[in-house]
Formats: structure tokens, sequence, C-alpha cells
């Protein structure tokens, strides 16, 4: 039998339990405000991430499938209730509005740039070009490390991002002191 629960910040999660098995499936609308991530909260003060929602067919969903001990183990079985809140937005302060980009190394001319790019990117569209943003992370190696130099570094949520800007053609622009 299939149960399903409203999820604080939007959207709905489906769960069905198969035996020692849990089959949970988060979903809610796009909205194109961000990333959301799934939680579960137990009544008795279990936390548990299930992971991020994902864009297929027009909508955010995430699937995933635990055991009943890994849920009791969080704190997060027989009750329990969940939350989709947006964990990262796109839009910042200066004005554009930043999306995920699947494919930014269509974005670029140089080949070396593109042979650099391990994945999806935020990306910032303008008048001047464009702008791609990745995580930093100290303990992994910089996205575009032939561009490192160039990067300005921006916090969003308390985390800090590598941002490059590239102009129409996708070549890097080199920044300009503003003084």
């Amino acid at each position: 039998m299939e149960e399903r629960l409203v999820m604080r910040g939007g959207g709905t999660l489906a769960l069905r339990q198969e035996g020692t098995k849990v089959q949970l499936q988060a979903e809610r609308p796009s909205d194109g405000r961000g990333l959301y991530k799934v939680w579960l909260h137990g009544d008795q003060g279990g936390k548990l991430l299930l992971g991020t929602l994902a864009p297929e067919g027009g909508v955010l969903r995430l699937r995933r499938t635990l055991s009943v001990g890994a849920l009791e183990r969080a704190g997060c079985w027989p009750q329990f209730w969940a939350e989709a809140p947006l964990a990262f937005p796109f839009a910042v302060q200066e004005g554009g509005s930043w999306y995920c980009e699947q494919h930014p190394e269509r974005l670029m001319e140089d080949l070396v740039l593109k042979g650099q790019v391990t994945g999806p990117m935020l990306c910032r569209r303008d008048r001047d070009g464009l702008s791609l943003a990745a995580p930093f992370r100290p303990d992994a190696p910089a996205p575009l490390s032939a561009l490192l130099c160039l990067a300005r570094v921006e916090r969003w949520n308390g985390r800090p991002h590598l941002v490059w800007s590239f102009d129409q053609e996708g070549r890097p622009k080199i920044p300009c002191d503003p003084a």
C-alpha cells in the first residue's frame, strides 16, 4: 500500500514498504528558483537527507529505496515528516538569474577548457556574455583549473564559489581593475 505525505516547502513524498525495504519518491513543481533538498525528520528528533531533487518530465523528482533498519537508525521510522527546502537559490544580488547548465562545455570556445568540464555548472547570461560558477572545495580539484587565476570567489549561502566570466563567443574574460 502506498502512502502520500505533503512535504513542508512544497511537493509530496510517496512511500511504499515492501518487506524490509521502503521505496520513497519525492516530487515537487519545477519553479526555476534553485536546488531543493529532501529531508526526513523523525518525531523523536532524527534527521536524514534523502538527496537533491532533479528535473524529470517537467517536475523535480527524487527516488530512493532504503531499508527499514537504515531509517530506524536515523531516527526517521516509523513516525516522521518530510520537507523540501530551497537549498541553493539561483538568483543572486547582482541581478541576473542563475540556472543549472547541464553542458557548460558547449558554451566555451577553447578545447582545453571544454576538456576540463566534468559536469553541470551554474550559468548566468547577460548582454556582455556569460558567467559560469562552481562550488569551491579545498579538498577537491578545482573545476576549470586552467582558468583558476581568472576566477573570482563569491559566497552564496555561506559557501565559496568560483566564478568565471566569458564573452559572447565563449572566450574567458580577463578581470579588469575597476580603480
